[in-house]
């Protein structure tokens, strides 16, 4: 057995050898270059994301500003669709207005509408000629007639003195003013006396009318004084 042994050197004695299981470094300080691996993977890491989010809002931007473009031209394609549709409905109905035959076409409607404007408006000018006229042959004749049958004066008083009186009173006034009564209708009560005088053209009947009343008015507060 000794001999065994002692033939045998403890390296060939065992088969596994130190190097399998390499020894911890127990030191506390670490190599510059195992750290500065780390640092660097950190950095890039850090720089990455920030480039992503930098492209993603570039990306966001250019997304929001190709959709509120594409937006705006559907809108004003949408616009523009309703203003020709509007457009065709208001050259239908104006076509609706020209006389039969007329043509269809935006070019036809068009001119004879301008004609057919201008015609309506000389057409109009003549009509407001002729109306003009008329009313001053309507003058005229109302001047005329008037002349003829003269103007009507109304006279009324209440609870009258003496009736009679005061007629004979108003035709003395009628008289001294000239004016010719061609017709007299007079109603007679104790409540009211009330008359019609028909006077000749001569004067205007509503200054005649008012200067009347006063007389009448005069004549009444007289009667009334001497009873």
């Amino acid at each position: 057995m000794e001999e065994f042994f002692r033939n045998d050197s403890p390296e060939h004695f065992f088969w596994v050898k130190e190097e399998i299981f390499p020894a911890n470094n127990r030191s506390a300080f670490e190599r510059y270059e195992d750290r500065g691996k780390g640092w660097v993977a950190k950095s890039i890491n850090g720089s990455m994301n920030k480039r992503m989010i930098e492209f993603l809002r570039r990306n966001w931007n250019s997304l929001a500003r190709t959709t509120e473009r594409r937006e705006r031209g559907y809108q004003h394609m949408i616009n523009e669709r309703m203003r020709r549709e509007k457009q065709k409905q208001s050259y239908s109905a104006l076509h609706s207005l020209l006389p039969p035959g007329t043509k269809s076409d935006k070019n036809s409607i068009v001119k004879l509408a301008a004609k057919e404007v201008e015609e309506l408006s000389a057409y109009k000018e003549k009509l407001e000629r002729e109306n003009t006229e008329i009313e001053a042959i309507l003058a005229a004749r109302r001047e005329i007639k008037r002349m003829i049958e003269g103007a009507k004066i109304r006279l009324s008083v209440a609870n009258p003195s003496s009736g009679i009186v005061s007629m004979v009173e108003v035709l003395k006034y009628l008289k001294k003013m000239g004016a010719t009564t061609t017709s007299i209708q007079s109603k007679f009560s104790a409540q009211e006396l009330s008359a019609v005088f028909e006077i000749g053209p001569e004067m205007e009947a509503a200054e005649v009318e008012k200067a009347v009343q006063k007389t009448l008015f005069e004549v009444e507060r007289k009667l009334h004084f001497h009873f």
